[in-house]
Formats: C-alpha cells, structure tokens, sequence
C-alpha cells in the first residue's frame, strides 16, 4: 500500500481514485449521477465528464447544477467528437493520474459509501485488478425496484480464466466496479469498435493480462433500467458479432481449442439470441433489426455448429408463433425456468 493510502484510509479522507463519466445527451438524470459522486463518504480526487458530442444541453445542466452545489472534488470537462462510450471513457483514464479509476454511468447512481466499500479490496491486495459488486436496479424515478440483483438471481462468479468468462454473460458493470490504473492500462482499456460487450472485453483483457479480481457482496450501485438503455439496436448486434469473431480468432486456432471455445460460447450464445427473439416479439422491431438479428444469429449459430437447438432459435426469430411453440415446449421441460421467466425474460 502506498504512504498516500495509508494516509487517505487511517483518516478516512480522499480516495486515490478518479471518477470517469462517458456523457452523451444525459439530460437531468447526469445531474442526479454527478450528485452522487459528490456525496461520497471517501470522495475522489477527481471527476472527469468527457462530453462525446452530446447534441443536448446536458453539459450546461451539469455545469448550474455545479455552480450551486458546493463540493471539495474538482470536476473537470473534456470534449470529443462522437466516438462511443469505450472511447469517452478511454479518454477520461487518459487524463486521470490516480492509482484508481470509478466509471459511472451517466443514468446510475452510487450510493454514499460506494468508494469507501469497493477501496476496502484493492488498497489492502496489490494483486487484484478490480473489485466489483453486486448492484440494485433502480426505475427512472430513482426507485428501487430490485435489490441484490446478483444475489437474486443467484448469479454464480466466474472462475478466473478467460473461458469461463467468456460463458456467460459477466455482469460486471462498470458503474459498479473500482478498477487499478495500470490494470487498465496494461489491458489496453476499451476496445473501441465495439459499442456494447465493450465490458466483458475489457475485464476478460484485465484477467488475461494477470489481474485477480474480487467481488463484493454488497449492493452499492443503483443500475437504472429504462428505455434509454435497451440493447435491442443493430450496433448492439454488429458488436457481438465483433466479439465472437475476436475471442474466436484468438482462442480457436486449432481443433482442441476451438473445442473448448465452442462449449464456452455454445450455451450463451443460443440464450442471447433467444432472449433477443423474445424481446423483440413482445416489444415490436424494426424490419432492419429482425435482418440483422437472423444475420448475425446464423453466422454465430453456423460458427457454433447448427444443433437442432439453434434451428429453433433461428425459426423462432422469423415466426412469433413458433417462438411460442418454442418456449412452450421449453418449459414444459424446465419447471425452474417457467418459475424463473419474469426474472429471465
């Protein structure tokens, strides 16, 4: 540990931390976030807002509500034409010089120990890369409407290789996560051509550079679900497909490791594009988002082998009355799932 945190933990003063927000036409919910981060019980050094060309006033909202908000954390703006969150957030790392990075979105929300908690794990283990936690989901509002997510839906922690991660879906948000500077660094930060899966490539890059990691049980992150944050877009899609093919030419260079990378992928993959099939049925898409949902779908599917299984998913995405046959079927065979399908779908 070094002398500054020490220091900072003995007195329960700053943290060495640099808070980074990607900005883009937040609006007044950017207020209620950057809140947040000035009411931290450990707060940071710093908070960087890089604006990735918002074409809202979301930038003169943060700086009135700045103007009659008295705070000890300096807040500083950078501005960028419109490249992505990875890349906004890359930028803000760039310009930071803690030891530790926080990311907030800027719809979440933390609660006022979320530095302090989430400090705990990485100022006493040089080991570890990054802690995460498990999260709330808030509404718009601001209103609870789940706690302990993880915990919840009995969310099980993956081991630490790179396969294992790749299994299944991470929920490692970075709202709700403290990262180590160099770890980031050292896995080369967002991967910028993807805009969205942008997350598990990176704490899959933090392990594969050496990183431990750690997870803390308690809930001190609020994830606001609205439909400002739906997945259901193309990019969303194109991004997958981007992240298959990466892992794929990476780990499946021959015929025992594409094996192996095949039942990794297998079982998430098929779940993805199943859930898509149905989220896209029960709240109406676009004509270009059914094509490339059924594109992407086949080439993965085709990639992966086309088991009987992943026919029906493909069938199921071109008819909504099979879709209903599908899941019929399907939890006739799977009680758990049948009780679980508002917590799944």
């Amino acid at each position: 540990m070094s002398q500054r945190n020490r220091e900072d933990s003995a007195q329960g003063s700053q943290s060495d931390t640099t808070v980074v927000m990607a900005l883009f036409n937040g609006g007044e919910l950017t207020r209620v976030a950057v809140d947040s981060v000035l009411a931290q019980t450990r707060p940071p050094r710093e908070l960087i807002i890089v604006d990735d060309g918002s074409t809202d006033d979301s930038v003169a909202i943060v700086e009135r509500f700045l103007a009659q908000r008295a705070s000890s954390v300096p807040v500083r703006f950078i501005s960028q034409p419109n490249s992505g969150q990875g890349a906004a957030r890359n930028a803000g790392v760039a310009a930071a010089t803690t030891e530790f990075i926080a990311f907030i979105d800027q719809d979440d929300t933390w609660p006022p120990d979320h530095i302090e908690i989430l400090s705990e794990h990485l100022v006493n283990d040089e080991r570890l890369g990054w802690v995460y936690s498990d999260f709330c989901q808030i509404d718009r509002a601001g209103v609870v409407v789940r706690g302990n997510v993880l915990a919840e839906t009995k969310y099980a922690q993956p081991a630490d290789n790179v396969l294992s991660f790749l299994g299944q879906d991470l929920f490692m948000l970075p709202s709700a996560s403290l990262i180590r500077t160099r770890a980031f660094t050292s896995a080369g930060g967002f991967d910028t051509q993807f805009r969205g899966y942008e997350d598990d490539d990176l704490f899959i890059s933090m392990l594969d550079a050496g990183w431990a990691f750690a997870f803390e049980p308690r809930p001190v992150t609020n994830y606001r679900v609205h439909s400002g944050n739906t997945s259901r877009n193309a990019s969303f899609l194109k991004s997958r497909e981007k992240f298959f093919d990466k892992y794929q030419d990476e780990l499946a260079t021959n015929r025992e490791s594409r094996a192996l990378f095949t039942a990794a992928l297998s079982d998430r993959m098929t779940r993805a594009f199943l859930m898509d099939a149905i989220s896209m049925q029960k709240g109406g898409a676009s004509a270009e988002y059914k094509a490339e949902l059924f594109r992407v779908a086949r080439k993965i599917f085709s990639s992966l082998g086309l088991t009987p299984k992943r026919r029906a998913v493909l069938l199921a995405i071109r008819s909504r009355f099979f879709l209903r046959f599908l899941l019929f079927v399907w939890f006739r065979s799977n009680p758990t799932a049948r009780a679980n399908h508002n917590e799944i779908f």
